[in-house]
């Protein structure tokens, strides 16, 4: 079950499409190397962080998945962004 709250599934849905597009267009032969899944964490990580905190100031609603707000997901990604980019 995902506990979300306003546009807090951002949260899991654009590291997801990040990832795919990073397979898609880098990928040999439709496999994914760990270079791709760091640099497509570490972009979208970072996509996150924005959008969680544009939308924390334009809006009175709160943006969580799993109760962490959205900008909080967007670093996550990013540290595991730079720990499988450090794993390589």
């Amino acid at each position: 079950m995902i506990i979300t709250r306003g546009w807090g599934i951002l949260g899991l849905l654009i590291p997801i499409a990040g990832i795919l597009l990073g397979i898609t267009f880098y990928g040999v032969d439709g496999n994914a190397t760990l270079s791709i899944l760091a640099y497509s964490l570490i972009g979208s990580g970072s996509i996150t962080t924005l959008l969680g905190i544009v939308l924390q100031k334009k809006s009175l609603k709160k943006h969580d998945l799993y109760f962490l707000p959205l900008s909080i997901w967007g670093f996550i990604w990013i540290v595991a962004g730079v720990i499988v980019w450090i794993s390589i």
